[in-house]
């Protein structure tokens, strides 16, 4: 006899099922209210971690290199090129 249901299919309902067993739990232990403001939190961003110094130093380097470089260019064509 067959069955309509593959192996692995019946493999992902066991692991739907276990899904929804560990956010059962989570939910009598925390509550939905508390999960709902963790979700909404993460999505945000406020979890994010903060960035490198490093890096942030260098970017920010960078960003006033080329806003000099910026200046430059647009001088050189304002004196090339006047305004009617």
């Amino acid at each position: 006899m067959t069955h309509a249901l593959s192996t692995p299919y019946t493999e992902v309902s066991a692991i739907l099922g276990l899904g929804l067993g560990i956010i059962w739990l989570r939910l009598l232990a925390t509550g939905i209210r508390d999960v709902c403001e963790q979700a909404a939190l993460t999505v945000t961003g406020y979890f994010r971690r903060p960035a490198d110094p490093a890096f942030e130093r260098t970017l920010r380097e960078a960003f006033t290199e080329l806003d000099a470089e910026l200046v430059t260019v647009l001088a050189d064509r304002t004196r090339s090129r006047p305004f009617a």
